[in-house]
């Protein structure tokens, strides 16, 4: 494509930008279905924060949030919620008292065995609208965009930093 023809720069630009739509709505539609498929015993947001300890383990809310790709003011109040449930326990660092590591207790670690299979069913019922081979290709271009969406805000950040 020549970048200099503004009619096919004019469509590049309606492609890229209906597939992101596409996207997001296909997130949004998933992300509603599976978060009504948990037990209601946990909001959507905490189980992603006990996924990631349970699957990652201890980490700081900074890292719990980039994760997640939440803000860390939401983490906060989510790992409140969770510190004051028994799930997880906060312990701050004796090298560095601004340092506040996050990980599971033993009755979130239990939680996470009941509520993870129920999480596994749903996604697994809303993707078999998909071939296995057109799975792969999902995770594959959605692993494209997360990395070189990544590699774009490591630039700027390395820029900004100078």
């Amino acid at each position: 494509m020549k970048e200099d023809d503004p009619a096919q720069a004019f469509a590049g630009q309606v492609r890229a930008f209906g597939a992101f739509i596409k996207l997001c709505r296909a997130t949004w539609t998933l992300t509603g279905k599976v978060a009504a498929g948990l037990p209601g015993q946990i909001s959507f947001a905490q189980f992603a924060v006990l996924e990631a300890l349970d699957s990652l383990g201890p980490m700081n809310q900074r890292t719990i949030a980039h994760k997640i790709l939440r803000s860390s003011a939401s983490v906060n109040v989510v790992v409140d919620n969770l510190d004051r449930r028994g799930l997880v326990t906060r312990t701050r660092s004796q090298k560095d008292r601004r340092h506040v590591e996050v990980s599971l207790t033993p009755e979130g670690k239990a939680l996470m065995k009941q509520v993870l299979p129920a999480y596994v069913r749903t996604v697994t019922k809303e993707f078999s609208v998909l071939s296995d081979d057109e799975q792969e290709e999902l995770g594959r271009l959605c692993r494209i965009l997360g990395l070189s969406a990544r590699a774009q805000d490591d630039s700027e950040t390395e820029s900004a930093e100078r």
